[in-house]
C-alpha cells in the first residue's frame, strides 16, 4: 500500500491546482501524482507492492525434483544421440569411451548372486543337546590308552620259553638245576584293581576316572578287574569294598589331597604296606603336574603324571626307578 504522506501530498498539490467548487482533472491527478513518484494504477501498484516469495528448504519428492526446470542438467553428447535415434526410430547409437564397460557393469547387470541367493539359516539347538553333557576328551590320548594301562597294570611272569643265559651259568658253576629258569613277560592274566577317588578334590576328573576305568576293563577284562571307591583315604571306603586279591597290580586314581591340601598321610602309607605284604605292586596315576605332588607320596609308591603327554616309555620310568 502506498504511504499516506505520500497521497497527502498528491491531494494537496491537486486543490492547489484547482479552482474552487470544480472537479479535479483525473489527467492532472496522474501528472501530479507522476511527478511525485506515485503510480495510481491500481494493477501495476499491486505487482510492485508484492512481496517477494522466501523460498524455504522443502524437502521434495524425487518426481517433483525431476520436474523443476532450474535442476535439469545439460544433456551429454550419448544422451542427445540416443533421444534423436529415438525420434527418429533409428537404433540406438552407443557411447565409445574408456568408462563403457564400468557402466555396463552396473546399469546392463543390476542382478548379482549376493543379492538374489538365499542365505541357509543356521541350525537351531534343540532341547537335548541343551541337556546332553558336551564332548570330552580324556586326558590320556586315546591311540595311547591301551599301551598306557599294559604298561602299568602288567606284571612280569616267567614265560614258557627257556633262559638259556641263566641255565648256561648255573650249570657252569656246578650248580644242580632243580627248575629249568623261564623268561620273564609282562602279563596281565592275574588282573587288576583300581582305587578310584570320588571325593570333592577330584570332582573335576570324574569323566577321566570312568573312562580310563572302562579302557581298564577292556584291556584286561572284565571278571579280573576290581574297583573299590574311596573319599579321599583308604578309611573311608565305600560300601562293597574288598581288598585286593593276592599278586594283583593296583591302580590308584587319586589327587592325595594335593587341591585342597588336606590328606591322611598315615593312612595311606598303612594302607600300601598292607598291599605290599599281599604281594601286589601299588602305582599311583596323579592329574596334576609333577612340581606339586608331595615327597612323602613319591617315596611310598611309583606315582605317574596323568596328562596328554603320557606315554608308555614315562610308565616304564616311573617303574623303572621305584624298583
Amino acid at each position: 500500500m502506498t504511504p499516506a504522506t505520500w497521497l497527502g501530498d498528491v491531494v494537496r498539490a491537486v486543490a492547489a491546482e484547482t479552482p474552487p467548487g470544480t472537479t479535479p482533472d483525473p489527467e492532472l491527478v496522474r501528472q501530479i501524482a507522476r511527478m511525485l513518484g506515485v503510480d495510481l494504477d491500481p494493477h501495476r501498484r499491486a505487482e510492485i507492492e508484492e512481496p517477494e516469495p522466501v523460498f524455504a528448504p522443502t524437502r521434495l519428492h524425487a518426481t517433483e525434483v525431476a520436474e523443476q526446470p532450474w535442476h535439469e542438467q545439460p544433456a551429454t553428447t550419448a544422451e542427445r544421440v540416443v533421444r534423436s535415434s529415438r525420434a527418429t526410430g533409428e537404433p540406438e547409437a552407443r557411447e565409445q569411451g574408456p568408462m563403457v564397460g564400468l557402466q555396463e557393469s552396473w546399469t546392463e547387470r543390476p542382478d548379482q548372486p549376493w543379492t538374489t541367493d538365499a542365505v541357509p539359516d543356521l541350525p537351531r539347538i534343540t532341547e537335548k543337546q541343551l541337556i546332553a553333557d558336551p564332548p570330552h576328551e580324556p586326558l590320556l590320548r586315546r591311540a595311547t590308552t591301551s599301551a598306557v594301562v599294559q604298561a602299568l597294570l602288567s606284571r612280569h611272569a616267567p614265560d614258557s620259553e627257556i633262559d638259556v643265559p641263566a641255565l648256561v651259568e648255573q650249570t657252569a658253576s656246578a650248580r644242580a638245576v632243580r627248575e629249568l629258569p623261564r623268561l620273564p613277560r609282562p602279563t596281565l592274566r592275574f588282573g587288576a584293581h583300581v582305587l578310584v577317588d570320588q571325593s570333592e578334590g577330584m570332582s573335576l576328573f570324574r569323566r577321566d576316572q570312568q573312562t580310563l576305568l572302562g579302557a581298564i576293563r577292556g584291556v584286561v577284562g572284565e571278571a579280573l578287574t576290581g574297583v573299590s571307591v574311596l573319599d579321599g583315604s583308604p578309611r573311608r571306603m565305600r560300601r562293597g569294598h574288598r581288598d585286593p586279591e593276592p599278586g594283583r597290580a593296583v591302580l590308584v586314581l587319586a589327587g592325595f589331597g594335593i587341591r585342597w591340601g588336606r590328606v591322611e598321610r598315615n593312612a595311606w602309607e598303612n594302607y600300601v604296606c598292607r598291599l605290599r605284604q599281599r604281594e601286589c605292586r601299588v602305582v599311583a596315576l596323579v592329574p596334576f603336574p609333577r612340581d606339586r605332588w608331595p615327597g612323602w607320596l613319591t617315596a611310598l609308591m611309583p606315582v605317574v603324571c596323568w596328562d596328554r603327554g603320557t606315554t608308555v616309555g614315562v610308565v616304564r620310568a616311573a617303574l623303572g626307578k621305584a624298583s
